[in-house]
């Protein structure tokens, strides 16, 4: 019998309190489904490519302090969620953190987790990280698969394997079109589809898992019994049911993400979908006929569990703690995040006395999402002309909208994923009349008809190879196009069939033939909760331009990565759309009057979107527009042009010092692995009136919100921000700081070798597990990070009070807070003050200062600098 760890004797077993012997079965079935519970809940959902947004790879942990979190992830899976060392001797070395930086981390570290930093010293943790690197992940993993143990003993492939089958059927079982052949299977619940199938596959006897389709086969057809009898079978205690299947379910997380959403649409819909109980079954199955074909009815192998006595009633519990070396790196961590927020709060405080905007109406606002991208955006804007004044707000716009395209039965989600669309909109041809748009929808069935029918001929069985012999010259001149980088981004798909003419005309339309119309009431109520919500009630300037942004790229699958995550990945165009309509509707501006919000007669809303891979603005309904504003929108548009200009020179200094034109090539370059940064770089959330930010060069690192709480009495739009995007940017900055950290287990590697599977994911190569996160190239340039990884920090322009009871208010804001997943700071009579599970303390204050060492110099000289260098 192969065993890598001392076998748990019987006695052992039979002494447990908790052993399975001891408890009834229906009492032991039940303490499993609150198991199963509580692990799921841990996955965090992975949208689909054509959807795909940022999520928080952790976000079912964030109930558990940072620390927590990580130790237990080490201990069920080969993943990290701090920098290596060598990243903080660099940051040392460079001078980009400094000794005060380091003493107050540690001092902060200390107030944070006394219990692990009492009987530490910070000069002994300096040192650790500048003589090694972590400790072997051996010592640090407490549960492990059935294939892993086999693989680390025997040098096999084993987990590959049993990762490459689950994966083919899961790409097969929820393939969205890509697949010639559908499964036929597909009808059936996902562990009952696979029950199936394996039935009949002889691959795993192939491999030598000889008995595997007589496994499956005993197995019960519902998913939790089945997990059971699994658990029976590899005589796994109760006590190590939380690690051993959360070990399990981590072993394939990204198709467990995939699911995990399935199950979070189904769960709003109001059905029920077993399909992760399912996968997890699905996964133990393969690791019992492991077992069986590997020992031949011996006791099972040791090494699954921890033998010492670890064993925990909750999936995220754990009584180990960290090494010293850990905590060295999390003090670092700490000190590289005091160091960003020393120079932000410098900057946030100074004095620009040059910088306050010219009094009077403005000839022209423009109304940006908070995407760090705006940022750039919206400094070069204002620098081009004083008669123009910024906004910074969610970028759906306060329209929570389904955006149906012409034809269709059912659209996308225009909002963000904590959101459910609250109203539909149809797309039509605006201005155009039912024949012309009746035309347009034929002509488009008839090109998307003939497009499936081409695919199907090219990739039928009889065809594969002669299509390609027969009609490859046909492609030569796309090849070379492509090839000289001469590509144009493909017509969008709203766009399919309309004239060229009329594509800018192809928008929604509140008012499409066949629709109940928007109610009035509610137009009412979603024009001004967007204006209350971004706090422009008055002052409106002639033109007032409300701007989404997306991205143009070519042979990109992320490209809903570009886009705009409050949108759901998509274009925040139709929302623009929606609410520049809206604003301009005469009876809702009258409306508005009446609920105290006077838009002057002369101010014009038009829509637009920025490009944020060319940064050129791009407006729409300007027909539309009285000519009376023609001399003021030229003026604008010459603005944009201006700033679209010196945000290329801006970001061509990024990217390697490539010339602006360089930047228009990449969006039709399908080899280009970086047609921009997107949110690269992400590192604060600042909510505060534009005049505090005004004429600052924040790097593009910074989301900027529109909030004045003099504004905002009730405190109700600051809890609106908090609860919302708050939460999002947090679910953006977690993306890329775990992708940074450790893109192999929450990124998705090197995106050259990218496979995209049923049109719903990305294989590395072909075969293993659905990538998650960001693609290596997102987050660094070959040299050196473009995302530093550091956890956001919020700062909030109001008083403590109000934000403190939001916080105490809400559960979900308070964990985020308190547990370390981000920093929050009021800015209060131009001072800071940061949240800590203490109270509010100044950013610059020590706490516990009298009970935490200090850094000696002599220790401090041998850390901090090189041998005769200076940092």
């Amino acid at each position: 019998m192969l065993q890598l760890a001392p076998e748990r004797s019987s006695a052992q077993a039979d002494t447990s309190p908790t052993h399975l012997a001891d408890r009834p079965a229906a009492e032991r079935f039940d303490d499993l489904l609150a198991v199963l519970a509580d692990i799921e809940s841990v996955v965090p959902p992975l949208w689909p490519l054509k959807d795909y947004v940022a999520v928080n790879p952790l976000l079912g942990l964030s109930q558990h302090r940072f620390l927590a979190a990580r130790q237990w992830l080490r201990g069920v899976r080969d993943c990290e969620l701090l920098p290596p060392a060598s990243y903080f001797r660099d940051l040392l070395e460079r001078g980009e953190i400094t000794q005060n930086d380091v003493e107050a981390a540690y001092r902060q570290s200390f107030a944070e987790y006394p219990e692990l930093y009492s009987h530490t010293h910070p000069a002994e943790m300096l040192h650790s990280i500048e003589t090694g690197e972590a400790a072997t992940f051996n010592g640090e993993r407490r549960y492990r698969t059935v294939a892993e143990v086999v693989d680390h003993g025997q040098g096999g492939s084993w987990t590959s394997h049993i990762l490459n089958d689950i994966s083919r059927h899961c790409a097969a079982h929820f393939d969205q079109g890509q697949a010639s052949w559908p499964s036929p299977w597909k009808h059936l619940p996902l562990y009952e589809a696979w029950r199936e199938a394996a039935q009949v596959s002889r691959r795993m006897d192939q491999l030598g898992v000889h008995g595997f389709r007589s496994l499956v086969g005993t197995l019960p057809a519902d998913p939790a019994q089945a997990t059971a009898q699994l658990l029976a079978v590899l005589e796994i205690p109760r006590e190590h049911w939380h690690g051993f299947l959360l070990c399990q379910l981590l072993s394939i997380a990204g198709w467990a993400g995939f699911v995990k959403y399935r199950v979070r649409e189904a769960e709003q819909a109001g059905l029920r979908n077993d399909d992760l109980t399912g996968l997890l079954a699905i996964r133990l199955a393969y690791d019992a006929a492991l077992l069986r074909s590997q020992t031949e009815g011996a006791p099972p192998l040791g090494g699954l569990c921890p033998l010492d006595g670890d064993a925990t009633e909750s999936a995220t519990e754990t009584k180990l703690a960290p090494p010293v070396e850990v905590l060295a790196r999390y003090t670092l961590q700490v000190a590289v995040e005091i160091a960003y927020r020393r120079r932000l709060f410098e900057s946030l405080t100074a004095d620009r006395g040059g910088v306050a905007q010219a009094s009077g109406r403005k000839t022209a606002q423009m109304i940006f999402c908070i995407d760090v991208r705006s940022e750039v955006m919206r400094r070069h804007l204002e620098a081009a002309s004083d008669e123009l004044e910024t906004f910074g707000f969610a970028g759906f716009f306060g329209m929570p909208l389904e955006y149906v395209p012409l034809g269709e039965a059912h659209g996308s989600a225009q909002c963000p994923v904590l959101l459910t669309p609250g109203f539909r909109v149809r797309e039509g041809l605006l201005g155009a009349g039912g024949l012309v748009q009746a035309r347009v929808l034929g002509h488009r069935r008839v090109q998307r008809a003939w497009r499936k029918l081409w695919k199907s001929f090219q990739t039928s069985a009889t065809s594969c190879f002669s299509f390609v012999e027969s009609l490859g010259l046909l492609y030569f001149g796309k090849l070379l196009t492509d090839s000289l980088r001469m590509t144009r981004p493909s017509v969008k798909a709203n766009e399919d069939g309309a004239p060229p003419d009329g594509r800018l005309s192809l928008g929604p339309d509140l008012d499409a033939p066949g629709e109940d119309p928007l109610p009035l009431a509610q137009r009412l109520d979603l024009a001004e909760g967007m204006l209350r919500n971004l706090g422009l009630t008055d002052g409106f300037a002639r033109i007032v331009v409300v701007c989404g942004h997306a991205a143009e790229v070519v042979n990109n699958p992320y490209k809903a990565g570009l886009d705009c995550g409050a949108c759901g990945g998509h274009s925040g165009e139709p929302n623009a759309r929606v609410a520049a309509a809206l604003l301009n509707d005469p009876r809702v501006r009258s409306g508005l009057a009446r609920r105290g919000i006077d838009i002057p007669e002369d101010t014009w809303f038009a829509p637009a979107v920025h490009n944020t891979t060319t940064d050129e603005i791009r407006f729409f309904d300007i027909a539309s527009m009285p000519e009376t504003h023609a001399d003021e929108f030229e003026h604008l548009r010459n603005w944009t042009g201006e700033a679209g200009e010196r945000c290329r020179l801006e970001r061509g200094k990024r990217l390697g010092g490539a010339a602006a034109e360089d930047l228009l090539r990449r969006s039709r370059d399908w080899s280009e692995v970086r047609p921009e940064w997107g949110l690269a770089g992400n590192a604060a959330f600042v909510v505060a009136p534009r005049s505090r930010t005004a004429g600052l060069d924040l790097g593009g690192r910074t989301f900027l919100h529109s909030y004045d709480y003099r504004k905002d009495p009730e405190s109700k739009v600051l809890e609106l921000i908090m609860t919302a995007p708050m939460i999002v940017t947090n679910w953006i900055n977690l993306q890329y700081f775990a992708s940074a950290v450790d893109n192999r287990a929450f990124g998705s590697g090197n995106k050259v070798i990218h496979d995209v599977v049923g049109q719903l994911g990305v294989l590395l190569g072909n075969g293993g597990d659905l990538m998650t996160g960001l693609p290596w190239q997102s987050v660094h340039d070959g040299e050196r990070y473009q995302h530093p990884p550091l956890r956001l920090t919020v700062v909030i322009e109001a008083p403590r009070r109000l934000v403190q009871k939001i916080v105490e208010k809400h559960s979900m804001v308070r964990e985020l807070v308190e547990n370390g997943w981000l920093s929050l700071v009021v800015l209060e009579t131009e001072q800071f003050h940061r949240w800590t599970a203490d109270g509010w303390v100044l950013e610059d204050e020590t706490p516990l200062a009298s009970a935490t060492p200090k850094l000696h110099a002599a220790a401090a000289t041998h850390t901090l600098t090189k041998e005769g260098s200076s940092s």
